[in-house]
């Protein structure tokens, strides 16, 4: 039994703990490490490459070493398996947000695993043709360079469709020529709303709106990691009256609107739309602030057109931002700034490199939700977002 144990933990348990990882960053939603397109296909498939190598291998040593097999027949089975879990985690994907399955990245890993056994056979002492590591290393080149090829022309394709107006949700009403940056101490007037329906929006708005993170000095203890309403309406409250915000006076800020809502609320904690208006009425005496519910994603961008900034509750996890603390927070707040073609740009207070963050605008459509009552179930709170009139 002993003996059985240690066979288990030693060849085993790494291998579940292994696929388990695999498993986790293929659930992250919408993951990209960088918007530089050959970066981000090197860094994609650096990492494909290095998790089926070290499975291939984990593989090998089951059947290779603990279950003693020769090494043809554990080749075999280890590449199987190999492409078994490759082929299941690409259909993983494709049920994840903002994420997908694709054939290419099968054919990838199964590549990169074929390319790891050749390895081990030639230091085992195996012989093996020198060709078939070129043929093979050649092969994922080719594969590198077509994903490369395939994201390239998806791109061009969008840009083509937005530039001739065939994208109606996307492009509906955008002005081709026009780019509005708007700083923070510019009269709200001179902004310009744009209400109408039949009028054109500039294609890119972008508002210089003060930032803090809702931990200005990364005390991320049990107030902090509940501030994300008080830091984005920190922020809305300081571009409205055009003031610099520095970590000091973010983090006082903060620490008085707490002070405040738990002597007249009783409470600080997860604070739904109409709260956090309530609380810029009764802290600030900022009557200008409004909810509109049940909104389309296209509203994001006509409300931010009028020149002012938007704070919206969302499901954190479905945000994907690679910066939250693992697995992200439940339920959280942010600060819309601008947008610019299929990205809305954010001062997100959940981290330290949240200004200017820009999220894909489905992504972040899909992630808001009003606070319903349970973090838990933030999934069924309405769409709200809080606008300046």
């Amino acid at each position: 039994m002993r003996k059985k144990f240690l066979i288990f933990f030693k060849y085993y348990f790494p291998l579940i703990i292994w696929t388990g990882g695999i498993f986790y960053f293929s659930s992250i939603p919408g993951l990209r490490y960088t918007k530089n397109t050959p970066v981000e296909i090197f860094l994609r498939k650096g990492a494909h490459f290095f998790e089926y190598a070290v499975l291939v291998w984990l593989f090998w040593r089951i059947f290779h070493e603990a279950r003693k097999k020769n090494p043809f027949p554990s080749y075999v089975l280890s590449l199987f398996f190999s492409l078994f879990y490759a082929a299941s985690d690409e259909i993983h994907q494709a049920f994840v947000l903002n994420r997908s399955g694709k054939l290419t990245d099968v054919i990838f890993d199964w590549v990169s695993a074929l390319f790891f056994l050749e390895t081990i056979l030639i230091i085992i002492g195996r012989k093996i043709k020198k060709k078939n590591i070129l043929v093979i290393a050649a092969s994922i080149l080719v594969l590198v360079g077509l994903e490369y090829q395939l994201i390239r022309e998806e791109r061009i394709k969008a840009e083509i469709e937005i530039q001739n107006g065939k994208s109606e949700k996307e492009t509906e009403n955008i002005d081709k020529t026009e780019i509005i940056i708007i700083p923070s101490d510019q009269n709200q007037a001179e902004a310009k709303p744009n209400n109408s329906v039949s009028e054109k929006l500039p294609d890119k708005i972008l508002m210089e709106v003060p930032f803090t993170a809702q931990a200005p000095f990364k005390n991320w203890d049990e107030y902090h990691e509940e501030a994300c309403e008080e830091a984005a309406l920190l922020m809305v409250k300081y571009f409205s009256d055009s003031k610099k915000l520095s970590p000091e006076i973010a983090e006082k800020e903060i620490q008085a609107m707490i002070d405040f809502q738990l002597k007249k609320y009783g409470d600080y904690r997860d604070s739904a739309a109409s709260q956090i208006v309530k609380l810029a009425e009764d802290f600030y005496a900022l009557e200008n602030l409004k909810v509109v519910y049940d909104f389309q994603k296209e509203d994001l961008k006509r409300w931010l057109a009028k020149g002012k900034p938007i704070i919206v509750p969302a499901a954190g996890r479905l945000l994907g931002n690679p910066n939250f603390t693992y697995p992200g927070p439940l339920y959280h707040n942010l600060v819309l700034t601008g947008y610019e073609g299929r990205e809305i740009i954010t001062n997100d207070p959940g981290t330290r490199q949240g200004e200017n963050y820009r999220y894909d605008e489905d992504v972040l459509y899909e992630a808001i939700h009003d606070f319903p009552g349970k973090k838990e179930e933030i999934n069924k709170g309405r769409k709200a977002m809080i606008v300046m009139e």
